[in-house]
């Protein structure tokens, strides 16, 4: 199976990472230059010695303002893919313990710090105000894929375009190679192979709640040789029955799978994912909840 950059996200530039100044003038003495040295060696140990967290940096830095994960990473001194496993662990261990975990996701790679993950709070209110939050998230979603049905043809290949975007394809190299039955296919490639592997995208515009089966998966493998290509993507906001999927995985049968080029299923339900995450065709709403803070109420009432 041939990687696909499905998960990445867009780099951003870095805000607070300490940067390397040179004097932009002979005058200044070699002391001088000396002193700022031994200055900026002694913040850098003094920064390595605190060794913060990344909850806490990110409470200190995150409160007010999205970080990308990568700059995280740098001002932490550590690697970028153990910072992005440490949210996705602690992502998945607060669902499991129904509790908010310590940061919300606010876009591709972008995180904030979660105010409700500090103090005594009243659990089953927060519950509460997250189940009411998840029944307005599949609304929003329901009125998202109602939209999508009403859009044209060159409408969705548009928001195809900014999917892939979102999936780190060259975008901006894509070429069109043919239009016909409601299909465009583009011919581009991903960032992080450099270009050198062309990508065959199919991008399909279906009625609302239609089924794409087997035979258009095996119309895009069967074009890959074409293009020169090693793997195809198709993206629909149509729903790919089983025997879709499975022909898009390779398996001749239930339990035979042929090696053969992958094809990536974009259908509406993965789109829809992809621009929930990317926050495209929404907008945030914060909402306020009050929590009685009862240390607060029994120092009071210790101070009588």
């Amino acid at each position: 199976m041939v990687n696909s950059p499905l998960n990445s996200c867009i780099i951003l530039q870095s805000r607070y990472c300490p940067k390397t100044y040179t004097p932009a003038s002979k005058g200044i003495s070699h002391g001088a230059i000396q002193r700022q040295t031994t200055i900026s060696v002694e913040i850098e140990l003094a920064g390595k010695s605190s060794k913060l967290t990344l909850r806490e940096w990110l409470a200190q830095h995150g409160r007010n303002e999205s970080i990308h994960y990568k700059e995280i990473a740098e001002a932490l001194a550590r690697d970028p893919a153990s910072v992005s496993a440490s949210l996705s662990i602690e992502w998945k261990q607060a669902q499991e313990d129904n509790r908010p975990a310590y940061f919300v996701r606010t876009g591709p790679g972008l995180y904030q710090y979660n105010d409700l993950c500090e103090g005594a709070v009243d659990e089953e209110l927060i519950s509460e105000v997250r189940a009411r939050a998840a029944d307005f998230n599949r609304a929003t979603r329901r009125e998202m894929r109602n939209e999508i049905a009403k859009l044209s043809l060159e409408g969705f290949e548009d928001l195809a375009k900014i999917a892939l975007l979102n999936i780190r394809a060259r975008i901006e190299e894509a070429e069109v190679v043919h239009r016909y039955n409601g299909i465009v296919v583009l011919v581009t490639s991903w960032r992080d192979d450099g270009g050198s592997s062309p990508v065959v995208v199919y991008v399909k515009k279906c009625g609302f709640d239609e089924k794409i089966g087997v035979d258009l998966i095996s119309e895009i493998r069967g074009s890959l040789p074409k293009y020169q290509a090693n793997q195809g993507v198709l993206i629909t906001n149509g729903t790919v029955t089983s025997e879709g999927i499975q022909e898009a995985l390779g398996y001749r049968t239930k339990n035979v799978k042929a090696l053969v080029p992958p094809v990536h299923l974009l259908d509406i339900n993965i789109l829809l994912n992809i621009l929930i995450e990317s926050r495209t065709g929404v907008r945030t709403k914060g909402v306020e909840v009050l929590l009685l803070d009862t240390d607060f109420f029994k120092r009071l009432r210790h101070s009588e």
